[in-house]
């Protein structure tokens, strides 16, 4: 790929916008997490530089970067704060889907609203629904109105969103897709996610009682794999970039940590632990597994983005291609996952009880991996890998989360 000099100076300005706003949320990061502080300062800071609309082109006012050109940024975002990369993973994922739209009304609708700065979140996961099913229901009054009663949870990013995408039911059980603003009477957001790591997300409880909505506003149900862009490769490939920046932060951190203690123990290898070897080498079996994290993501990018990129064109992709990107896709998720993790457990090995600290809240790069690997157990994933190279059965794109009565 030939890369001009007016690319170079666009991903330049790009990096210029974002690299002090990135600097400010990791400044900050662990004492918001200590705080529980839903940031909307910074989600707002993302959105006038720009990273909100990295991949809107530039006729609807974005940054027009393509889909390898942004990866870059999505894992920067994840090293800052891995919390505001999940928190933007529909919104980031939902443009993707926009741009593959068959629809060019439906393209330059969204794509001007988020040119001009809107935020998307989502409200697609229940509690205690059948596998499947949904009981958030859209009704369709006598008077012609349409209203919307239910309750999600894991509502990710909707905190932080102007709209928030749907999964509901009409009243016949046919599944629906539809946007609601967040601040529509009747939209009650709730920051009641009780995970250990990943605590502000704003993935929490939304609730949706007899909210009007807009006829236009509502389409067939939201996709779980059929379709490339809003599939599970690409809201896994989202996963991975912030597991990615989790480990650059755990790397950041076990350097600044080591470089500036003066703390030792006598039977250990050095006055300083910065020459102590054994430290070092500690430092650097840690930095050997983010390597090993980044360069699994780096090989997911092309293969996701060029896909992307035939999808968007209107090209077929085969069935081959799939199988090629959804084993690549799972394969990544094994490697990012568990190297991540090591990293982030194999730090505490170069300080001591002093590393525990809840003042440095070190821990929270652990407990944000360990909630990130939860969301698609790797044990499934690594079956689908193994039916794949044993049996030649292609991989699972489609799931559904519920509970057996």
């Amino acid at each position: 790929m030939t890369v001009t000099l007016d690319e170079t100076s666009r991903l330049a300005d790009v990096r210029s916008q974002l690299a002090p706003v990135f600097t400010q949320i990791a400044d900050g990061a662990a004492q918001r997490e200590a705080n529980r502080l839903i940031d909307h300062h910074s989600v707002e800071a993302l959105r006038n530089a720009g990273y909100t609309r990295l991949r809107v082109p530039e006729e609807f006012g974005g940054l027009g970067l393509s889909f390898a050109e942004t990866a870059p940024f999505i894992v920067g975002l994840g090293e800052a704060d891995s919390n505001l990369a999940q928190a933007l993973r529909a919104h980031t994922i939902f443009i993707e889907g926009v741009l593959s739209h068959p629809d060019p009304e439906y393209r330059s609708l969204w794509l001007n609203r988020i040119g001009s700065g809107a935020v998307v979140g989502n409200a697609v996961t229940e509690i205690n629904n059948a596998v499947g099913a949904s009981t958030t229901v859209l009704t369709s009054l006598p008077s012609g109105e349409l209203r919307l009663n239910g309750t999600k949870f894991y509502s990710t990013g909707s905190l932080y969103a102007d709209w928030v995408l749907v999964a509901a039911v009409d009243e016949d059980g046919n599944d629906l897709g539809l946007a609601v603003p967040s601040d529509a009477d009747g939209v009650t957001m709730v920051d009641d996610w009780d995970g250990f790591g990943q605590k502000l997300t704003a993935s929490g409880t939304t609730t949706f009682d007899n909210v009007l909505v807009d006829p236009a506003e509502v389409g067939p149900g939201l996709d779980n794999g059929g379709r490339l862009a809003t599939g599970q490769a690409s809201w896994q490939y989202l996963h991975l970039a912030t597991l990615t920046g989790i480990g650059r932060a755990i790397q950041r951190d076990v350097a600044e940590y080591v470089r500036g203690r003066r703390r030792s123990f006598s039977h250990g290898g050095a006055e300083l632990p910065r020459e102590d070897p054994q430290v070092l080498q500690t430092v650097g079996e840690v930095a050997s597994s983010v390597f090993a994290a980044q360069a699994a993501f780096d090989a997911v990018v092309p293969l996701l983005g060029g896909l992307l990129a035939k999808d968007q064109a209107g090209q077929e992709i085969t069935e081959a291609e799939s199988d090629e990107l959804y084993v690549a896709v799972y394969s990544a998720q094994q490697v990012i996952a568990k190297n991540v993790l090591d990293a982030a457990t194999h730090l505490f090995e170069v300080g001591g009880a002093s590393a525990t600290s809840e003042a440095k809240r070190l821990d929270r790069h652990w407990r944000n991996a360990r909630v990130l690997a939860n969301h698609n157990p790797l044990i499934y994933r690594a079956r689908y890998i193994g039916d794949w190279f044993v049996n030649g059965t292609g991989p699972g794109r489609h799931y559904r989360v519920g509970s057996t009565a």
